[in-house]
């Protein structure tokens, strides 16, 4: 079956690897990990992409709702594939209920590798937020009503899926944890969440998967 994969260039590592141990073979396009601040271009973007996919049976969107950017998106001739997923740290993690699990240990803020490296396109509401409050408070108690927004997490976690090397992750980690104040875990990831989505068998429980034509509603996100 022909198959194209949409994707974000923060899990970019990721995507390379699954499809390196899965032979996956068909195109694959990255979008720019900095949409993700704009969830109404994001979506513009994506129906952009779904409008101009021709000659494949199915469209694989690999990524989460991303602010609801997927919402109302629409299948042209092609079914189009949906991670049950409200972003990709669930992906990475291998499905909803281990991130829950984890969660239940700890109030976890998560990591990812591609959060870190691409830490100025994705968080760019908070540094500049930061901006604004050191010039109004000055920097030190910027610093305080930051690392307030943190105060009800128990930890940072940061997901290693093998993809990168551990040792020098860790401190880019830890420097993020400590400006939030936050001790800083290694969280076991998994790689077979975006196995699973390259190869299939796409279930209910991990995906959505829409005929061609069909719409991405509100139901589909959160059914119950």
């Amino acid at each position: 079956m022909s198959s194209l994969v949409i994707t974000c260039a923060t899990i970019r590592k990721e995507i390379e690897q699954a499809i390196k141990k899965t032979g996956f073979s068909d195109p694959v396009l990255f979008l720019e990990p900095g949409l993700h601040n704009y969830p109404k271009k994001l979506h513009v973007a994506l129906q952009e992409l779904l409008d101009r996919a021709a000659n494949v049976e199915q469209v694989m969107l690999v990524m989460g709702y991303c602010g609801n950017a997927v919402l109302n998106l629409q299948a042209r001739d092609y079914r189009l594939i949906i991670p049950r997923a409200d972003d990709c740290l669930t992906m990475l993690l291998g499905s909803q209920q281990r991130r829950l699990e984890v969660q239940s240990e700890k109030q976890t803020y998560f990591f990812s590798p591609g959060w870190l490296d691409h830490f100025e396109d994705l968080e760019q509401d908070m540094i500049q937020g930061m901006a604004r409050m050191e010039q109004r408070y000055g920097k030190e108690r910027a610093l305080q009503l930051y690392r307030e927004m943190f105060k009800h997490y128990q930890r940072a976690g940061l997901i290693d899926t093998g993809t990168f090397a551990l040792d020098e992750l860790l401190v880019k980690a830890q420097q993020r944890a400590a400006e939030m104040q936050l001790p800083c875990e290694v969280i076991p990831g998994t790689m077979s969440y975006l196995e699973k989505f390259l190869t299939g068998p796409w279930g209910e429980e991990d995906f959505i998967v829409l005929q061609p034509g069909e719409q991405v509603l509100y139901t589909h996100l959160f059914a119950q």
